[in-house]
């Protein structure tokens, strides 16, 4: 009986008959001879005698006309083909699922939380992925919304304080994960804007959708009870400074108070008002500014580190 080999066509490819290869972005045969397809991709499937390649005949038609199969999600197919009376299987992975990026921390962490890493200077980071089908092909970054660049043997950042790192990644078959954003705080001790903390009108009580954010100030706080935090308020520049700096002093202590309410010990905590007294943009005092640009004004600052002994 002749021996066959298997082959497929993806569009009007080449047919391939090596294993371990990437033969375009949608097909990958890995070293075990495992045949990996992008789900929802057109393939054609041949077989071809391994004494004469050039005649391929067709699976499961011989028609040239015949539409390509596909394999409609993830998950593993079989294909059955029957010559002479013999049924020979195939292993079909279809591969639906884009890989998942990550970050490692090689060296230097100090800890971390979800997608916030804290880190010593000049710590190394390499940028990786999970893919559970064919394999992660390709990974790229961009630190602070510079072009990305492929990952190669990972990045240090030698600039205390906080940056913005994106990572995606490629796997054999030609699925694009989904840009992950992880923020990576440079220096034990830094300060980062916390955007998202509200309070009600001229009041220090904090309002409800502030709680989400400060859980997660809280989680860091409870996993890592080692680390320190300072709590700065800051106002615009709009109305009276003594006003400013009285309310400003009450928000930051209404923030530490959440969280030795919820069980963090008082002394890990500082907290301090700053009143109109450091604004990040131009809008001093007497500078008529749109209120988005007031907004940034009005933030509290989260800044942990620690203790000195």
């Amino acid at each position: 009986m002749k021996k066959y080999i298997f082959l497929l066509f993806l569009f009007n490819l080449s047919f391939i008959h090596l294993q371990g290869q990437i033969y375009n972005q949608n097909l990958y045969i890995d070293s075990t001879n495992q045949i990996f397809v992008k789900a929802n991709a057109p393939i054609f499937f041949f077989i071809s005698s391994q004494a004469d390649t050039s005649n391929k005949i067709m699976l499961p038609s011989s028609d040239k006309l015949a539409n390509p199969m596909y394999f409609d999600g993830d998950g593993r197919h079989y294909l059955v083909y029957q010559n002479k009376g013999e049924k020979v299987r195939y292993l079909i992975f279809a591969d639906g699922v884009p890989p998942k990026p990550k970050i490692q921390v090689k060296s230097g962490l100090l800890f971390m939380h979800k997608n916030r890493i804290y880190a010593k200077e000049n710590a190394l980071f390499v940028p990786y992925a999970y893919d559970k089908r064919s394999g992660t092909r390709q990974i790229f970054y961009s630190i602070n919304n510079l072009p990305f660049v492929e990952n190669n043997k990972g990045f240090s950042i030698e600039t205390p304080g906080e940056h913005s790192v994106r990572v995606y990644a490629t796997d054999n078959v030609g699925n694009v994960s989904d840009t992950t954003t992880f923020s990576i705080i440079s220096s034990p001790d830094v300060t980062f804007k916390a955007n998202n903390i509200y309070f009600a009108t001229a009041s220090a009580r904090i309002l409800p959708e502030s709680i989400d954010n400060l859980n997660e100030i809280l989680d860091i706080l409870k996993n890592y009870p080692e680390i320190y935090i300072e709590i700065d308020a800051h106002a615009d520049t709009r109305g009276n400074s003594v006003y400013n700096m009285t309310l400003s002093e009450k928000r930051a202590y209404s923030v530490a108070n959440y969280f030795i309410g919820k069980g963090i010990s008082s002394f890990r905590i500082k907290s301090k008002g700053f009143g109109d007294t450091k604004p990040v943009n131009e809008c001093l005092k007497g500078v008529v500014c749109p209120d988005s640009k007031h907004k940034e004004n009005r933030r509290v600052e989260f800044r942990f580190f620690l203790p000195k002994h």
